[in-house]
């Protein structure tokens, strides 16, 4: 009596187990029918809403609930039409942009057709992403009034009105993003300060220390302050002035990475410490690498790699450096018998198509590049008492119109700056009453903010230098 009362609980817990597991085989069974029938289905969308906006070869990953087959670029579909490829693997589809996309902007991707290996059914993905909107920080120089007379660096929102101070301090005269951080340079013409400003919230952060590096000599002036895009380093032309006279001016680095002591670039285009640095006419960093493009004393153009990983490029010679063309491996500079597009992976040189209408003045300016096939270009002719009457030409292919952006009749154009995927420039111009840059867009001329000041940050990608004229 008591072995059969002792049987029959692992009887019913046996009952139960195959219950159980037969519940969980019908689930499993019912499920993957139901999968053969419907087919993958998106899981999670995955992208960095500011990488989009400034930064070409940016991703936007598509996860499935399941693995599936290979995705080819023709299943795939943005709208707005952007160039894109397409990679897919495991349960994964990488959506990869040419260039930069428009600013606070939907764009809607579509997978057609996709199947799991070894199932019949397949699905269309659908995903929606957002890009993020953009800032520029701009120098407002300080008056006798709030602030006390301190200049101050300010972040100005397109998409919102006013701007916030991000850092201020007497005599500030150039400065740059880094990262998290900001480079600021301050001081007179005679000596020169450099500070490496930690932010939070995209302001100062004033739990953190500033940073104050320590210069090559005791007293000097630095000037063309430019950061890689990365912000692993940073580099200025500087002239040691201790004597009271500028000697041994050229182009230093600060690797942010190892010591951050300014080291020179020297002739050769390497850095060397105590190393007499290399004269520059202009220089730049090649946007998205720490390699920079110099212009030298002499005219000579030399791609220098700032990290001293590898060797100086020598590349000929130019008169002037106007900036760089859409990713970046391709310049634009003028020579002797006019402007050409240089190829920084193999030196070609390609003649920049330039219509009558941007050339037909006698004041020509910097050229902005928009993309492979557009720029903008100030142009402008000689009044009668001396001064320049100035207008903005937009140039698309071999067609060339006029820019509807006003410039006063009492100011003039100091630089055109194209925001980081060309969508709007900043135009900056100089009047007897101060400094004004006005943000507008790229096709249309339309203003999108104004801001009280000299330049924006935009502009510190453009090679350092005096327009051209």
């Amino acid at each position: 009596m008591s072995t059969e009362l002792r049987a029959r609980p692992r009887n019913r817990f046996r009952r139960r187990l195959v219950a159980t597991v037969l519940v969980f085989v019908i689930v499993g069974a019912v499920a993957a029918v139901v999968g053969s029938q419907q087919g993958p289905r998106l899981r999670d969308v995955s992208y960095d809403a500011s990488g989009l906006v400034s930064r070409p070869a940016q991703r936007v990953i598509l996860t499935a609930n399941q693995a599936i087959e290979k995705v080819s670029a023709a299943d795939v579909r943005v709208s707005p039409a952007a160039a894109h490829t397409v990679t897919s693997s495991g349960n994964t589809i990488a959506v990869e942009f040419a260039g930069p996309l428009a600013y606070d902007r939907s764009y809607e991707i579509s997978v057609d057709g996709v199947r799991a290996p070894g199932q019949r059914a397949t699905a269309d993905l659908r995903a929606s992403i957002r890009t993020g909107s953009t800032d520029v920080l701009a120098l407002v120089p300080g008056g006798d009034g709030a602030g006390g007379g301190k200049d101050r660096i300010v972040r100005r929102s397109l998409d919102a009105g006013g701007a916030r101070t991000v850092y201020e301090a007497t005599g500030i005269s150039e400065y740059a993003r880094l990262g998290r951080s900001l480079v600021v340079v301050s001081g007179t013409d005679t000596g020169s300060s450099v500070d490496i400003v930690p932010l939070s919230g995209g302001v100062q952060d004033e739990d953190a220390p500033v940073e104050h590096l320590t210069l090559p000599t005791r007293e000097g002036r630095v000037t063309a302050l430019h950061a890689a895009d990365d912000g692993a380093s940073f580099g200025f032309e500087y002239a040691d002035t201790s004597t009271g006279q500028s000697r041994d001016v050229g182009l230093y680095v600060v690797d942010m990475t190892g010591t951050h002591l300014p080291t020179a670039i020297d002739g050769s285009g390497a850095p060397v410490t105590g190393a007499v640095p290399m004269t520059v006419g202009q220089w730049a960093y090649v946007p998205r690498t720490e390699s920079a493009l110099v212009r030298t004393g002499s005219d000579d153009l030399v791609l220098v790699d700032m990290s001293g990983r590898t060797d100086a490029v020598r590349l000929g010679s130019a008169t002037y450096l106007h900036g760089f063309v859409g990713t970046g491996t391709t310049a634009v500079v003028e020579t002797g018998t006019g402007i050409v597009r240089l190829d920084l992976t193999d030196g070609k040189r390609t003649e920049l198509q330039a219509p009558a209408a941007s050339t037909d003045a006698a004041y020509l300016g910097r050229i902005a590049q928009l993309t492979d096939d557009s720029y903008l270009r100030v142009v402008g002719d000689v009044r009668s008492d001396g001064t320049i009457s100035q207008r903005i030409v937009r140039v698309d292919g071999s067609r060339a119109s006029r820019l509807p952006v006003t410039v006063p009749d009492d100011a003039s154009v100091t630089a055109v700056c194209p925001s980081p995927n060309g969508q709007f420039v900043a135009v900056a111009a100089k009047s007897p009453t101060g400094g004004l840059v006005s943000i507008v867009d790229a096709t249309s001329g339309a203003l999108e903010a104004s801001i009280d000041a000299g330049s924006v940050d935009w502009c510190n990608a453009l090679p350092s230098g005096d327009e051209v004229g």
